[in-house]
């Protein structure tokens, strides 16, 4: 199975963020991220692991989960990319809207420990280095056309969101959506 890491924001965040999809969603017609899963941040590569190597993961990401403390993150300014990296076996185009993060050192502490353990792992998405930290709002579906009428709509607007990262999520790729494996709270 194809596994993606992520925190998810929290319910204050994930409105917010929300509204913003929805509205970047009927401008552009791009529905992927309402339809396939929640607001959520990458902390590790999409590793692909076997059933039985699946409880040996959860179990690792527990151990290094417990020692890490929850954390407020904030979320500032608006970014794309035309070249987005496509995974291993995904189906998508290119475009990619979404909000920046700014980095703290509790995030690297997290990323650094998902690195540590899926370091020798199979990967089917391997995250953008340096590292990008970003909250997606429009992917996977946007055209060229809808990501320019995104860049318009966006330019000149602002955001500032401060969420709450207090577990680390292992979530399936399937093909037309994310399902959630396990959640594992930081300590």
């Amino acid at each position: 199975m194809n596994l993606s890491i992520v925190s998810y924001m929290d319910e204050s965040a994930t409105w917010h963020i929300r509204e913003l999809q929805q509205t970047l969603s009927d401008l552009t017609g791009s529905k992927a991220s309402l339809l396939s899963w929640e607001p959520h941040l990458t902390v590790g590569d999409g590793v692909t692991v076997d059933d039985d190597q699946f409880q040996k993961l959860v179990n690792e990401v527990k151990t290094s989960a417990v020692a890490l403390p929850a954390f407020s993150l904030q979320l500032s300014g608006f970014s794309s990319i035309d070249n987005r990296p496509i995974g291993k076996n995904e189906v998508s185009t290119p475009y990619v809207l979404y909000i920046d993060v700014i980095v703290s050192q509790q995030l690297l502490d997290v990323v650094s420990a998902v690195e540590k353990i899926t370091r020798s792992g199979e990967k089917w998405y391997h995250m953008p280095s340096p590292y990008l930290p970003h909250v997606t709002l429009a992917f996977r579906d946007l055209t060229a056309e809808g990501y320019q009428k995104g860049l318009a709509y966006l330019d000149g607007r602002s955001v500032d969101i401060t969420t709450t990262i207090d577990h680390i999520a292992l979530v399936e790729k399937l093909p037309d959506i994310d399902v959630e494996r396990t959640r594992l709270s930081l300590s």
